[in-house]
């Protein structure tokens, strides 16, 4: 009976989760389903002087629609692999959902004509936590995207064209 108690609780917890992102869900599909976005791109000469510096670039793209910030992708270049996110806002401008995909580009016969999937990450939030994940990262760190998401809006926001 003890260790049937805590199985339970791991089991209903689960279930409320679950429960949790089919809002997310729904909310990602609109903002992909939307058409007609402004999209501000900050190149990778505004991260160089931050000192933001790959072999093969950073980008970052904000999609706004009603000058409203819905999503933003972020593509960091690295000398063997690419590391693609997408960031997706609710209509209250908090982080609901977070892919980031990871692709190899190099391999030991050189540079790769297609890209090859190393690894996925699928996050969603509510109300700024972390309510559940979906795949690995196969990168020795954590990423705070919480905190990665305020950082990239602030360089959207201080970015002049």
């Amino acid at each position: 009976m003890k260790k049937l108690i805590p199985f339970l609780l791991i089991v209903l917890s689960g279930l409320i989760s679950g429960q949790n992102i089919e809002p997310v869900r729904k909310a990602v599909q609109k903002i992909n389903q939307t058409t007609g976005f402004k999209i501000k791109t900050v190149p990778y000469s505004y991260f160089m002087d931050k000192y933001e510096v790959t072999d093969n670039g950073i980008e970052l793209k904000g999609f706004y629609k009603n000058a409203v910030l819905k999503k933003m992708e972020h593509f960091i270049g690295l000398s063997a692999w690419n590391i693609v996110t997408e960031y997706f806002f609710s209509e209250n401008h908090q982080l609901v959902f977070v892919h980031s995909t990871k692709y190899q580009t190099v391999d030991e016969n050189g540079y790769l004509k297609k890209p090859q999937k190393l690894s996925e990450l699928r996050c969603y939030y509510e109300n700024d936590r972390l309510i559940k994940s979906v795949g690995a990262f196969n990168n020795d760190e954590k990423t705070d995207y919480l905190k990665e998401s305020q950082n990239l809006k602030n360089d959207l926001k201080n970015y002049n064209h």
